[in-house]
């Protein structure tokens, strides 16, 4: 996601939680320990196939790039909502509040579609920005 994205939804996310200073942010570990140099990592996230290295900080803090990657996982110490981007998808998933969602969609800088059990999770399930056509056939 682009960081202009990341500063459109923390400007949103921020209003929809009573812990914005306090927020952790977990970066797969199969990316992070190669190319992202962390400032001081905190625990381990055990997640099947794809363990994230947790950082601490502010809601607003997603902003800062740490080698051109946003965390994968983020949320407050609330726990209000979570936002999530696994490394092999096309979307970010957020789960919150209906006020939140609401909120979300009539930001400007966001393309959100609401989704359900019923809706595909996969690399080419994005209805609205579909993959180009592949080059070399099926």
């Amino acid at each position: 996601m682009p960081e202009e994205q990341f500063a459109a939804l923390a400007e949103v996310l921020v209003e929809h939680t009573s812990t914005p200073d306090e927020c952790w942010f977990g970066f797969w570990e199969g990316r992070a320990g190669q190319a992202l140099h962390l400032p001081a990592p905190g625990p381990l996230l055990r997640l099947p196939h794809r363990d994230n290295l947790l950082v601490h900080g502010t809601v607003r803090d997603v902003v800062r790039t740490l080698g051109s990657w946003g965390p994968n996982l983020w949320w407050p110490q609330d726990r209000a909502w979570l936002v999530a981007t696994d490394i092999d998808l096309m979307s970010t998933y957020i789960g919150s509040s209906t006020d939140c969602a609401l909120a979300l969609a009539a930001h400007p800088d966001l393309e959100v579609i609401d989704t359900s059990k019923l809706r595909k999770v996969t690399w080419d399930s994005d209805e609205i920005n579909p993959l180009p056509p592949r080059p070399y056939g099926q």
